[in-house]
């Protein structure tokens, strides 16, 4: 399947399939080739980048990270504990949905929180919007490993790791059971790409 850069109506969906990529645009999606391997995974973290960054604009977001960290209770200028209650709002608040069969799916922030429903991608951009959107002074990168022991060396999952005043934190909220800090054991890679 081959497209030509176009853009199609939507809610805040990005989908790329067989090298095919969707981003969005405000309630729009534009469609193009991506390039194979590390190539086209720099590609979908930069457009998660992107609909991050857009993300910690919009109203919605913003007002869902206050009432996040105002519900938990956390403390003004506690960049720890505003983060802890962010990530555990989107591990279990924000069901994992897997993509469309077939279909690497990224959503914005805005359509997450909308459906609340999203896979790892779809929640780490979430769990950056809504940092950002509050002034969390951390510094974030989105790192993707290869998590997969039946394809050693491919990049399958990605999540958030916050810098801390000096000190790494992993926001990994795929799992149920993942607290905060917690990474995946035994990764066969990893890449970080930073906001």
């Amino acid at each position: 399947m081959r497209h030509n850069a176009k853009t199609l109506a939507s809610n805040g969906i990005v989908c790329h399939a067989r090298g095919v990529y969707e981003t969005v645009s405000g309630y729009k999606i534009t469609t193009g080739k991506l390039p194979p391997g590390d190539a086209g995974i720099k590609k979908t973290l930069g457009m998660m980048a992107q609909l991050a960054q857009a993300g910690a604009l919009r109203r919605e977001v913003r007002e869902m990270a206050i009432e996040v960290v105002r519900t938990a209770g956390t403390a003004p200028h506690d960049t720890r504990g505003e983060l802890g209650a962010l990530f555990e709002f989107v591990r279990d608040r924000v069901r994992f949905t897997g993509d469309i069969v077939g279909v690497e799916t990224l959503q914005a922030p805005h359509y997450t929180l909308h459906v609340m429903s999203g896979d790892c991608d779809d929640r780490a951009v979430l769990l950056v919007s809504m940092a950002r959107s509050i002034g969390i002074p951390a510094s974030l990168r989105f790192r993707v490993i290869g998590a997969n022991p039946r394809q050693p060396g491919k990049f399958s999952h990605v999540y958030v790791v916050a810098n801390v005043k000096g000190k790494d934190v992993a926001l990994d909220p795929t799992y149920a059971t993942s607290s905060l800090g917690w990474q995946h054991p035994s990764p066969s890679r990893i890449g970080d790409f930073p906001l």
